[in-house]
């Protein structure tokens, strides 16, 4: 788990934000409230290995959805997004595509998070 601990610690470096040590050792879910922060995180395992999910909301920047692997190994997950992007110029069915393929992402990460328990 020491991997998960430092890349975990890296990515949340600049607050000083850590797992803590309890939720290692025994890997249990739970959340951590920082520096503006709110970290929803789960332990699990896959093909892969043992691995450590989480998702960080701060008002001040893009959620993050990720999985990190005890190698040390990351991997993006689905987030939510906050913005519909149009193409320039774009006509009313563009915007309506994007409208679309928008709600579609968001029920989609939402019914994810649910599965694992995260609000």
């Amino acid at each position: 788990m020491n991997k998960i601990d430092e890349v975990f610690a890296d990515e949340f470096k600049h607050w000083g934000i850590r797992l803590p040590a309890e939720a290692l050792q025994d890997r249990q879910p739970g959340e951590i409230r920082s520096c503006g922060w709110m970290i929803q995180y789960q332990f699990g395992t896959n093909e892969r290995g043992a691995f450590l999910d989480f998702y960080a909301s701060h008002r001040m920047t893009d959620d993050t959805h990720s999985r990190i692997y005890e190698s040390g190994e990351r991997e993006g997950l689905p987030a939510f997004t906050y913005m519909i992007i149009y193409p320039h110029n774009a006509t009313k069915n563009q915007k309506e595509q994007a409208e679309r393929k928008y709600g579609q992402h968001t029920a989609e990460v939402s019914k994810e998070l649910r599965r694992k328990g995260f609000r």
